[in-house]
């Protein structure tokens, strides 16, 4: 730990000595940590003092950075919200730099328009509201750089405002598709996951063993699928044709066939999103729906939202023959 937060004091050092500057002040970017770990508490005078800049090498820490601490360990409460308003920059530095370790610091760094400098996860970017939106300090030789690009974008308001477009534009697809998770509690997800599970286990009795999960005649067999919203339990059954022809027409077994024929059953129930009421009013949109991906029922969400993707119709056709009365899932965004 002490480690840890020797690394980041000195990231903090780098960067608010070549960097100095907030919407309306002389003051650096903000840094809001949480201050609850045990040694942090030495620390954070020194990482104050840095922070609040425009004190040279050597002087002493102000009685307001020590009260500020205090006031923490006493527990009384500073708006970190209203606070990064202020501020061009957020030094967002987490307590651990593994995969998908994002906390509070960076979310409410994008809320409140403060470009966050993010010491954490590997994986950032794939958090990203947008491009431009975030700053990575992946290692300590890497803050000269993320300075410069940080002064640059501090006193060049067209390359300020690019980097908050996607508040303008609305996020990514993939932002939405990864921030949506949450409008299912994660106990829901869990009830649903073993649910899904039982269910499984049900399939593999007589009685489902012997249902017919395809028709063939002589224009060809039809393949009978079954898709869900993510965050449902229920699924819904869609239809695909393959006509006798080898290989397939393009227009049948593909991923464009596939998508056509989730977003019309859906649609034609005339279905609300998960998501709809829990989405800020400003990027709930209208009726329509779009699918962002579709993928197996069973994979986690990172398997699901990164690593699965189906490389080509041909491999779509064959998942559907090489699996009976398939089991989907489908992202609206």
């Amino acid at each position: 730990m002490k480690k840890l937060v020797d690394s980041q004091i000195e990231t903090t050092r780098l960067v608010t000595r070549l960097v100095k500057t907030s919407r309306e002040t002389h003051n650096p970017c903000s840094s809001v940590n949480n201050c609850v770990l045990g040694r942090f508490w030495d620390y954070c005078p020194l990482i104050l003092r840095f922070v609040h800049g425009a004190r040279p090498e050597g002087s002493a820490v102000s009685r307001f950075d020590i009260e500020f601490c205090d006031m923490f360990k006493l527990g009384y409460q500073v708006d970190k919200v209203e606070t990064l308003k202020r501020y061009k920059f957020s030094l967002a530095f987490e307590n651990s730099n593994e995969e998908d370790y994002v906390t509070e610091k960076f979310f409410q760094s994008l809320v409140t328009g403060a470009i966050p400098v993010v010491v954490g996860a590997p994986n950032i970017q794939e958090f990203s509201p947008g491009e431009g939106a975030i700053l990575h300090i992946k290692e300590l030789d890497d803050v000269i750089s993320v300075a410069k690009t940080m002064k640059h974008i501090a006193s060049n308001p067209d390359a300020f405002n690019q980097s908050l477009r996607w508040k303008y534009d609305g996020p990514s697809d993939s932002f939405k598709a990864l921030i949506d998770m949450a409008a299912v509690h994660s106990s829901c997800r869990l009830c649903i996951h073993i649910a899904t599970k039982i269910h499984e286990k049900e399939e593999r009795t007589p009685k489902f063993m012997n249902r017919s999960c395809s028709c063939s005649s002589k224009r060809g067999t039809v393949y009978h699928l079954f898709v869900r919203e993510r965050g449902r339990f229920k699924t819904e059954s869609i239809y695909l044709r393959c006509s006798l022809c080898i290989p397939c027409r393009s227009d049948q077994l593909t991923l464009g066939a596939l998508e056509s024929a989730v977003h019309g059953k859906f649609r034609s129930l005339k279905h609300v999103p998960v998501w709809k009421d829990e989405r800020p009013s400003s990027i709930r949109g209208g009726d329509e729906l779009k699918v962002y991906k579709i993928y197996p029922i069973g994979l986690t969400e990172r398997q699901a939202l990164y690593k699965f993707q189906f490389s080509d119709d041909a491999e779509v056709a064959r998942y559907i023959k090489g699996h009976p009365c398939a089991k989907l899932e489908v992202i609206f965004v």
